[in-house]
């Protein structure tokens, strides 16, 4: 018993470095469980087989301390995002994992009863509660929806091969039979400073620096199919469809009359259907649940350190439709649709000194409208070998409906103009199955930015065109299998470079007295994902 404590204490310490709850040290409400997580990790070792203690010296070793690094800044955004240490300590997951607090044996017993599905489901709804997801693509468009696909570079998206397909195509939701479930975690870290290089003198020095405009985040999925019938699937998607979390290093700088903290958070639950009409021929429709929240910051009154804030949230609804096609053995061709949505933000505005001829606001009634784009995704997956998959993407992103970012209220309104166009995603990528437990996949990516010009370019979301290169890994995890008592469990891992092109930007203050022009250099993000794929 002793041994299995230990064994399983060490796959919880691998658990929270992946997950990013913690690292192999504990930080606090930890308990007596860091001193069993520490001896599990060397009694597990010392009793492993010769794999899967060269996988655990690995972790430990040069590559370890990169994990380490990784699972730090991944616990410091956790934190952040959460406001309390509570989720991260090692009780806590343990509590999510096994269903039952850390304790004796006969806790531990009764945890076993608890079935993997619900121990899935309980870290998914607290990453989901938790997830603050920061813009990746093309305007706050958060592509990162699937860890499989993060390593291809999204090529192949609304084609198949993982249930995260059915995000961009509802049809992909009748791949598999019986009920399986899929997540993914990602750490987005993001770069982009931003210079104030004109302005009006009484403003503040020019040029001026923001350092880095962005904030890392963290975002997530979770995916749910299951086989009602021969023909006939029904399923789930949990996401952040779009995201933003933006605010300068150093929050004086003259550009904060443009803007300082910009977070947009969303949260989409997509109940799906598919159909096979025919073999070969399979249709899908879901209908989308949205929730999202704003909050928007701008320093106000000329040499003053007055900050206007809005909060707003709202409930949408809309759809998504598509079809998957295999016209033939090893060919997967796939066209989805998820409709535009339109969220009327409700809040209040606060501070503001100076603005709209009023000293200073208190909960001011206020509201915005959000309007979301439509997208539309044509993906192929096409085998050119028994173990070699070539993959291909084209979406279109309708963000010729986002025309400004609005505040309105009974003093007057506050506004910025976008009039962005609509964007363009590319991507080609490969997949090759190094072994039966072992899947490599790569790809590379353009993307043609909605903002095409300065004057539609916030200092806040200082987006442009982009190249994306990514790599990513599938293994068929037998112990992991056993862990969640599955029938088959696969652990996927991937990451994603993107450089981001330079640009300028003209932009007038919210207010609309006073205009502002400069450069955003040094724009890029990694992003690091972490995903189980699971047949129960």
């Amino acid at each position: 018993m002793r041994l299995k404590e230990s064994r399983l204490a060490s796959t919880m310490a691998l658990w929270q470095l992946a997950r990013g709850s913690g690292t192999y040290t504990p930080v606090k409400n930890s308990g007596g469980s860091a001193k069993l997580v520490s001896m599990g990790l060397e009694r597990g070792l010392a009793k492993t087989g010769p794999l899967r203690r060269a996988g655990f010296l690995l972790l430990n070793g040069h590559t370890g301390r990169f994990f380490n690094r990784f699972a730090a800044k991944l616990n410091r955004v956790w934190l952040r995002t959460l406001g309390t240490h509570t989720y991260c300590g090692e009780n806590m997951i343990w509590t999510l994992f096994n269903g039952v607090p850390l304790g004796g044996e006969s806790k531990m017993r009764a945890s076993r009863a608890i079935k993997g599905p619900f121990r899935l489901t309980s870290l998914t709804a607290v990453a989901l509660a938790a997830a603050t997801g920061a813009a990746s693509a093309g305007g706050f468009d958060i592509h990162e929806q699937s860890t499989v696909f993060l390593g291809s570079a999204s090529a192949g998206v609304a084609a198949g091969g993982s249930i995260g397909s059915m995000y961009w195509n509802p049809a992909a939701t009748a791949q598999f039979s019986g009920l399986n479930t899929e997540s993914a975690y990602t750490l987005i870290l993001p770069n982009a400073d931003v210079t104030v290089t004109s302005a009006p003198p009484f403003l503040g020095p020019t040029p001026s620096s923001s350092g880095n405009i962005f904030e890392d985040a963290v975002t997530s999925a979770f995916y749910g199919t299951y086989q009602v019938s021969k023909d006939l699937w029904v399923g789930i998607g949990i996401n952040s469809p779009f995201g933003l979390v933006s605010k300068p290093e150093d929050t004086s700088y003259t550009g904060s009359y443009l803007g300082i903290t910009t977070k947009l958070l969303t949260v989409n639950t997509n109940p799906t259907i598919a159909y096979r009409i025919a073999p070969g021929i399979t249709v899908g429709a879901g209908i989308q649940i949205e929730w999202a929240q704003a909050k928007l910051q701008f320093r106000t009154g000329p040499g003053s350190t007055d900050i206007a804030q809005f909060r707003g949230d709202d409930w949408a609804f809309g759809g998504t439709a598509g079809i998957l096609l295999e016209p033939a053995a090893g060919t997967s061709i796939g066209l989805g649709y998820r409709s535009q949505l339109t969220h009327d933000l409700n809040g209040s505005l606060n501070g503001g000194g100076g603005i709209l001829g009023a000293p200073v606001f208190s909960n001011l009634p206020s509201d915005s409208t959000l309007n979301l784009p439509d997208l539309v995704t044509l993906s192929l997956r096409q085998s050119i070998a028994p173990d070699t998959r070539l993959l291909g993407t084209v979406e279109w992103t309708n963000w010729s409906r986002f025309k400004e970012v609005a505040i309105s209220t009974p003093a007057g309104p506050l506004a910025e103009q976008a009039n962005w166009h609509d964007g363009w995603f590319f991507s080609v990528g490969g997949e090759y199955d190094y072994s039966p437990f072992l899947t490599l996949r790569s790809g590379v990516a353009y993307e043609i930015s909605p903002i095409q010009d300065p004057t539609q370019r916030f200092t806040t979301i200082p987006d442009n065109n982009r190249v994306w290169l990514s790599i990513g890994a599938s293994y068929k995890c037998s112990f992991c299998q056993t862990l969640l008592h599955s029938a088959d469990t696969t652990l996927d891992i991937g990451y994603s470079h993107a450089f981001v092109q330079d640009g300028n930007f003209n932009q007038t203050t919210p207010d609309g007295g006073v205009n502002m022009t400069g450069q955003v250099n040094n724009a890029y993000f990694d992003l690091v994902s972490v995903g189980l794929r699971t047949h129960w």
